[in-house]
């Protein structure tokens, strides 16, 4: 794979790698199940890597904030583990030295707070970060619809859902007009289409029906419910990280300043944040010069190193 886009960028671009100085990483695959244990997924990629490119070029963003090469990273895999939050708060920090950074992506929602321009996040690592509320486990995409209710309304009564993987939270956002099928890019649950048809047909299954036997208007009625509840889940986490943050940095209890990015910022996380009250709201585009899309840590941690160099 890293063959493949790399002579894809050397043919559009016509880049030559002997004049690329370093090569900017952040890894988060090492919590696929493809792996055993993180250790092992951060040390096959490592092993990846170092078969394509230079491994004196190599530098990998870590959990304290740091660029380290390709030695310290083999030897504290943990550290470069799941840091892509750290390039996003380190590149946006050079333009605003102070605010909360909200990065909503398919599968999670990062929440940074950047003091003097570096991350001051209390947690390092994943579990550390879903403790203080600075890591939710939802997002626009590949959410489980049971991770967000386990009831949804129907001809007036509350029925719970099945448990069975029948759809996913994008099926719901795109039935919504929340997202588009071009941004529909992950697997769906049914591996069939991502068509409308096949959204309604996916969502009808939560509750043991289908298409035939429910009605579009009561599954937009059940999509809708389920949105509300990952925007009241994702609204208790922004309040809880929020208290946590006002007790160590007092400044932040007066009209924050928050900066958004990734794919489903605008209908998960700006609507959240304007359900709590909070107004000073701006996208990473507006800040930054790179587009506000889902790869902006990719970008970020290229940028972050530059600045750094």
């Amino acid at each position: 794979m890293l063959k493949k886009c790399i002579n894809k960028l050397l043919e559009t671009e016509n880049y030559h790698l002997e004049d690329v100085d370093y090569l900017a990483i952040t890894i988060t695959a090492e919590l696929s199940d493809a792996f055993q244990t993180k250790r092992e997924g951060i040390l096959t990629i490592l092993e990846a890597l170092v078969k394509v490119f230079e491994k004196d070029k190599l530098r990998f963003i870590s959990n304290k904030a740091l660029f380290l090469n390709y030695e310290d990273a083999k030897s504290n895999p943990y550290s470069i583990a799941a840091a892509n939050w750290v390039s996003t708060a380190l590149f946006l920090g050079h333009f605003v030295s102070e605010c909360i950074l909200i990065d909503a992506g398919s599968t999670t929602v990062d929440i940074i707070s950047i003091v003097d321009s570096k991350p001051a996040s209390i947690g390092s690592d994943d579990i550390s970060r879903l403790i203080n509320h600075e890591l939710i486990y939802t997002g626009g995409l590949r959410a489980t619809i049971p991770s967000i209710t386990h009831h949804v309304p129907y001809n007036g009564k509350k029925v719970r859902i099945s448990f069975e993987k029948f759809a996913l939270i994008a099926d719901v956002h795109r039935i919504l007009n929340n997202i588009s099928e071009e941004d529909y890019n992950n697997d769906t649950a049914d591996n069939r289409s991502k068509s409308l048809q096949d959204c309604y047909a996916r969502l009808s299954r939560v509750i043991c029906m289908d298409v035939e036997t429910i009605s579009r208007e009561d599954l937009n009625i059940i999509a809708q419910f389920i949105y509300k509840k990952q925007i009241d889940i994702i609204s208790r986490e922004i309040r809880n990280f929020m208290e946590l943050l006002i007790h160590q940095f007092i400044q932040f209890e007066r009209n924050p300043q928050f900066i958004i990015t990734g794919l489903s910022a605008d209908f998960l996380i700006r609507k959240s944040l304007q359900t709590l009250g909070y107004l000073n709201i701006k996208s990473f585009e507006e800040i930054t010069p790179l587009p506000n899309k889902i790869s902006s840590s990719a970008y970020a941690v290229a940028g972050a190193l530059y600045f750094q160099l």
